[in-house]
């Protein structure tokens, strides 16, 4: 299965960034970030192996390195909550709570329709907004169980772009 980018976007992405060995953690952030499945399958790390001048096996220790590297498809929208102290203290865990709920799975899972997954991430440095839901490097602060309502409802409708 490979990713949803073509060649010629994931090279647009390389030469965006200088395509030196140097970027490949920005360069595989990018394109995975890019891509609707959220991963770096086989073709492109090989891709990119190619493009940098590296071997692959080099490419893959640095997504295997990296927890958030994906290898393997993920849910469209990865919602990511932060569960370090300042969040935990403005009730982080009912928002963990509340999507375990709504969304009928647990963290690290995918929901049926491959829309939605959740996990606890360290800080992202948005304490000043907590609790706070990350999707991508966007990140929705104050959430309280209606903006996640919300905000569910919102990506499901495509009323937000990430």
């Amino acid at each position: 299965m490979s990713s949803d980018l073509n060649i010629q976007e994931k090279k647009a992405i390389i030469v965006k960034h200088g395509a030196v060995k140097e970027k490949l953690l920005n360069i595989l952030l990018d394109i995975q970030f890019s891509s609707e499945k959220g991963y770096i399958d086989k073709e492109t790390a090989a891709l990119v192996a190619d493009e940098l001048g590296m071997t692959e096996t080099r490419v893959f220790e640095v997504i295997s390195y990296y927890a958030m590297l994906k290898d393997k498809p993920q849910a469209k929208y990865v919602l990511k909550i932060c569960n370090s102290s300042p969040c935990y203290v403005t009730e982080s865990d009912k928002l963990v709570a509340l999507l375990e709920k709504e969304l009928h799975v647990t963290a690290n899972q995918a929901t049926a329709d491959g829309l939605f997954a959740f996990n606890c991430i360290p800080c992202p440095g948005a304490c000043h907004m907590g609790p706070i839901i990350k999707i991508k490097d966007k990140v929705f602060g104050n959430m309280d169980e209606q903006k996640v309502l919300q905000l569910l409802h919102d990506l499901r409708e495509g009323r937000i772009s990430l």
